[in-house]
């Protein structure tokens, strides 16, 4: 018997999960920086990649992409997630998933650089991970009260 859309929210709400630990372990790393001297932006931003903050960070971005891709391929839909969903940082985030999750030959990926580079990619990320939380949430309140004896 085929799998409907909601047998699938748990699992895409499990990728979620990930992600979200991962915003939040960044939002405390950020919060309390180590306390170093920089000769310039560009050393402090390469270090910032490498610090507790910076890895969690991109975990965080790679990991939302996951979502996403989970998102689309089970069909969800929100009026929200579907507008963010069609920013040009949905497909820069992509490049982060696989600049993150596959090996790389070069200390800073331009993929990665290219979705920290975009205007607004800090909110867009920050919206688009508070939209999936709601609806995701949602779903899965939906479905255990449907499921529940």
């Amino acid at each position: 018997m085929p799998k409907t859309k909601d047998q699938f929210i748990p699992y895409l709400h499990k990728y979620f999960m990930t992600a979200s630990l991962m915003a939040q372990e960044f939002d405390r790393h950020l919060a309390d920086p180590p306390r170093f001297e920089f000769k310039d932006a560009i050393e402090e931003g390469m270090m910032f990649l490498v610090s507790k903050a910076g890895i969690k960070m991109t975990l965080w971005y790679g990991s939302l992409h996951v979502v996403i891709e989970g998102w689309r391929e089970i069909g969800m839909s929100d009026p929200e997630v579907d507008r963010l969903l069609n920013s040009p940082n949905a497909k820069l985030l992509k490049g982060v998933r696989n600049s993150a999750f596959h090996f790389q030959k070069q200390w800073m990926d331009e993929r990665l650089a290219r979705f920290i580079a975009s205007r607004d990619s800090v909110a867009w990320v920050r919206a688009l991970t508070e939209a999936l939380r709601r609806v995701l949430l949602a779903e899965m309140r939906r479905i255990s009260v449907k499921s529940a004896p």
